[in-house]
């Protein structure tokens, strides 16, 4: 399995925007495109990862608040415990159980935050959104925990599958989580058919009032059109990078900044 991953303890420099990419997936990460206007534990508190394996494929953004260890340990979590069976060949029948499952994977998270939290690590609440696809499978699937954004592009537009806001638990490192919350505050599901398109992912400095831009589907879709005319293989570099850019651009028109994760899986040749 080949896996990239960004921490925001390593990218603080207002402005900048560092990158990593790997056949079909790409992230992004930014400190912001202007200082933080509220108050805060780490100058960049984000962070981003992808995950190739034999069958599946794996992009992941996390927000941590009051600290960068919540958004870091959740992503290098996902590498040890979970990213090794969904993209392995032996996970062939993961679609059936991927939304039943889901509570369990958000609690396993969530015990790893409390416990590094214990611990003395700079963890806070954190939230996540992650895409696996499995496109010899003919399917691919989210999981959503906070405010985060996971975005389907293809040729019906932009939308967001699982947008709505969680009823309960907003983040992972709730010492309080328990099965019943886990269930109410995860948004998770599957879609099946041609895999064609792109799925996006950002943190939620890409639309947060008053910090990020207006629209951020139309930022979403700007991002991919942009992209059209390049090969292919740097097409999901191109979209994450290009997208955490119009977020930078916003938050300096409003000299308010946060900081910025976003990623890329491109599904078609």
């Amino acid at each position: 399995m080949k896996t990239g991953l960004l921490r925001g303890r390593d990218h603080t420099r207002l402005g900048a925007v560092a990158a990593l990419a790997e056949g079909r997936a790409a992230v992004a990460l930014s400190r912001g495109g202007a200082a933080k206007t509220y108050d805060h534990a780490d100058p960049n508190e984000d962070a981003c990862a992808f995950a190739l394996g034999d069958r599946g494929w794996l992009v992941a953004v996390a927000d941590g608040h009051w600290g960068c260890g919540g958004a870091e340990r959740v992503l290098e979590r996902i590498f040890e415990r979970h990213a090794p069976r969904w993209t392995s060949p032996m996970a062939i029948a993961l679609a059936e159980r991927w939304v039943a499952e889901a509570p369990e994977v958000v609690l396993d998270l969530n015990r790893a935050l409390v416990a590094a939290e214990s611990g003395g690590g700079s963890v806070g609440r954190t939230t996540l959104s992650l895409c696996l696809a499995r496109p010899d499978d003919g399917w691919w699937a989210g999981l959503c925990v906070g405010d985060s954004h996971l975005f389907r592009v293809d040729a019906d537009g932009v939308r967001e599958p699982w947008a709505a806001p969680a009823s309960d638990v907003r983040f992972l490192g709730d010492p309080r989580l328990d099965r019943a919350r886990a269930e109410a505050g995860l948004r998770a599901g599957v879609e099946r058919g041609a895999m064609r398109g792109a799925i996006v992912l950002a943190t939620d400095g890409l639309s947060e009032t008053g910090i990020g831009v207006a629209d951020a589907a139309a930022a979403v879709a700007a991002s991919v059109v942009a992209v059209r005319r390049d090969s292919t293989e740097l097409r999901p570099l191109a979209t994450a990078r290009g997208l955490a850019l119009r977020a930078l651009e916003a938050q300096r028109r409003q000299r308010s900044g946060d900081n910025v994760a976003t990623a890329c899986l491109w599904l078609e040749g």
